[in-house]
Order: C-alpha cells, then structure tokens, then sequence
C-alpha cells in the first residue's frame, strides 16, 4: 500500500523544515542505509496508530486485511512490525533490456523499542527451527527460507526467497536478503553509506514518508514513447524527491522530478499536462467505478521552476477507502 500512496504525485499545502525534522521521521534519515540509488523513510509509528485507522475508518474489511498483512509477517518472520518507530529503505535501480526498471537490492533498516533477545527467539520459532546463522562484522545475521510471496513488514508484497535480519543495536534492526544485511553493518560502521542527504528538502509536520533519490545515467535511456522529445526529456531525469502526509483532511502527496536542463523539465511539463487534460476522457470511459479519479485529476496540480517538474495531489478523507480498495 505504501508503495502506492509514495510513487502517485501529490501535494502539500505547507512546508517547513525545522517542524519535519522532529520525530521519528527525522530520526529514519539517520539510519545506516547501505549505499542506495533511492531511499525512502516512514515514521511507522504514526503509519500504525494514526494514518491507517484514519484512512481505514470506513473500510472494516481493509483494515482487517491490513492487521492480517501485519500478523503474517509476525508470523512467518518473529519480527513485529509494530514495535518500530521509524524505518529507511534503500535500494538500487538497474536498468532492463526491454527498457522497464528493476527495484533491486532492497534494504530496510528500522529503529524501535523491541527486544533483541525476544525478536530472535521469535524468529526461530517461526522458521520452526531451520533459522540459520552467519558471523559478519561482529554481528550475527539470521537468515530464514522464506520462498514464497509476503508483504514486507506488512505493507509491500514481494517475492521473498531469503529473508535475512541483523541486531545492528539494542534498537536498531536491519532487514533484506542476507548481502544486504551485510552491507548494512558495514554502513553501520561507516562503510559504503547511502547518502541520506538526498532527502534535505523542506517537509511539513504531517509528513510521514519521504523518499528520493538520483537516477543512474542512463537508466531511463530504453523509454520510447514513439515521441522523441518526450523520450529525450524522460532519459534526461537526473533525480526525485517527495512526501506522503496525512491530516484530518485527507492524504497530501508530492513528487518532484529534476531534468538535466530547463528545456527538458519544460518538455516533461507539457508532456505531464497534457496527459491531465485528456485524463477526463480516460476516466469517463472506465465507467462508474473509474469516477472517483475524476476528483484527483481535478486537484492534481503541476508546477514548473528551472529544471524541476512537481505534481501535487490532495486526496480527500472521503475518498482515500475507495482509493486504497482500488489498489
């Protein structure tokens, strides 16, 4: 579901710096993140005790899948998703011949009030008893065979074959196929970190997940769009940055793209409009159950400054189930 809400474009209505910097989701840019082409951090606490169950209030059924989602993990892993404050995901982007995108390298690094001694105990009793151990650095790596599809910490299903963890301390854990935890306690000890200064850019306080990153050169050189402007423009991103916060109101998202020049950043513009004038069309053709998106196309806003192309959405309360249903 996180994954969802962070890659659609969204908006925020104020931004300050000093006021998002507090809390858990400032602590997650201080986690050691092995090196990383993007990064993403979630202030989970608030994720779990405030943002669903207001964004779920209506939707007994999804909330119910949700703490399911949440249980399985518990129980197919020994780790508690709920028993974190903060996390940080980190992770590569390789290119593919056929010109799609591959999210690889997947590491996540979470802080918390859980028991070390208790989360591995768990841990073996959910792998009943084939939990394996490496020594690497000083720390112990657990590795469990999962083989099978799970919904990372409850909330991103993926195909999961090893699932690794590592105590890095007494309240920080690490979490991603076994050379990744590796690579994470050698970002513990200051060793190939991921540069967590990507995501130095204004936040609001209702924020609770930030995410950015700088695109490999030539990862986006494969997208043909049949337009060579158009394709010229994508292949020139050199990076992105954005939020999801949550309000009484609804979800405020924001994504901001930044080309290689201005000429780019305006093609990507026009391109990014364009595509918002003929969605009315798209959408009256999906029927009755597309009708909800007509509301977000008509809040979507796009700005261009210098080299940077941003899109702001503001999802209302009173549509963010039907949304999540949609998903």
């Amino acid at each position: 579901m996180l994954a969802a809400l962070a890659s659609t474009a969204g908006a925020q209505t104020t931004r300050s710096a000093p006021a998002a910097r507090a809390g858990a989701q400032a602590a997650a840019d201080t986690l050691p993140l092995p090196a990383a082409d993007a990064v993403l951090t979630i202030d989970l606490r608030r994720l779990f005790t405030e943002v669903m169950p207001r964004a779920l209030a209506g939707d007994a059924t999804r909330a119910a899948q949700v703490n399911a989602d949440v249980e399985q993990f518990k129980a197919r892993t020994g780790i508690d998703p709920r028993e974190f404050d903060s996390m940080a995901v980190g992770a590569r982007l390789v290119p593919l011949p056929s010109g799609a995108v591959k999210v690889d390298r997947v590491t996540a690094v979470a802080r918390g009030r859980f028991r070390p001694d208790a989360l591995v105990a768990s841990a073996r009793a959910a792998s009943k008893g084939t939990l394996a151990e490496q020594q690497y650095g000083g720390k112990t790596v657990y590795v469990s065979s999962i083989n099978d599809q799970l919904k990372l910490f409850g909330l991103v299903k993926s195909r999961v074959r090893e699932l690794a963890f590592a105590v890095l301390d007494a309240n920080t854990l690490a979490v991603g196929e076994p050379e990744d935890v590796r690579a994470a306690i050698d970002a513990q000890a200051g060793r190939g970190r991921a540069d967590m200064t990507v995501l130095n850019f204004p936040r609001a306080a209702g924020d609770f997940a930030a995410f950015a990153g700088r695109v490999p050169a030539g990862l986006l050189s494969g997208v043909e769009t049949g337009l060579p402007n158009v394709d010229r423009a994508v292949a020139s991103i050199r990076g992105f940055y954005g939020t999801v916060g949550s309000s009484p109101a609804g979800l405020q998202l924001m994504t901001t793209l930044r080309a290689g020049t201005e000429a780019d950043a305006k093609q990507l513009f026009q391109t990014a409009d364009a595509m918002r004038q003929i969605a009315p069309g798209l959408i009256a053709a999906g029927g009755q159950k597309a009708k909800w998106a007509q509301g977000l196309v008509n809040s979507l806003k796009l700005t261009l400054k210098g080299t940077e192309v941003q899109a702001r959405l503001e999802v209302p309360q009173s549509e963010v189930s039907t949304i999540l249903r949609s998903l």
